[in-house]
């Protein structure tokens, strides 16, 4: 048998659960609506809001949970982000 050797950088490949919250309870263009205290868990190695496919992240689970598609108001001025795990 032969082993095979490879070079992978862990750090990046560990995944943490996030709890997004919404900040603010608003009514926005297109019918949007959020209410303080929204919010979905999102697994991803970093913050989801810091990423723009961490926020299409946010953004598919808020729509998929709340019906609302929050498009660009998936940003740290409307939410905040907890590390749960």
């Amino acid at each position: 048998m032969c082993a095979i050797k490879t070079n992978i950088n862990l750090k990046n490949k560990i995944m943490a659960l996030f709890k997004i919250t919404s900040k603010k309870t608003g009514s926005f263009s297109g019918g949007i609506r959020l209410e303080k205290g929204m919010n979905v868990e999102i697994i991803d190695n970093n913050n989801p809001l810091s990423t723009t496919t961490g926020r299409e992240k946010v953004r598919e689970a808020i729509k998929s949970k709340y019906g609302q598609d929050i498009k660009q108001f998936a940003s740290s001025s409307y939410f905040e982000c907890a590390k749960l795990s």
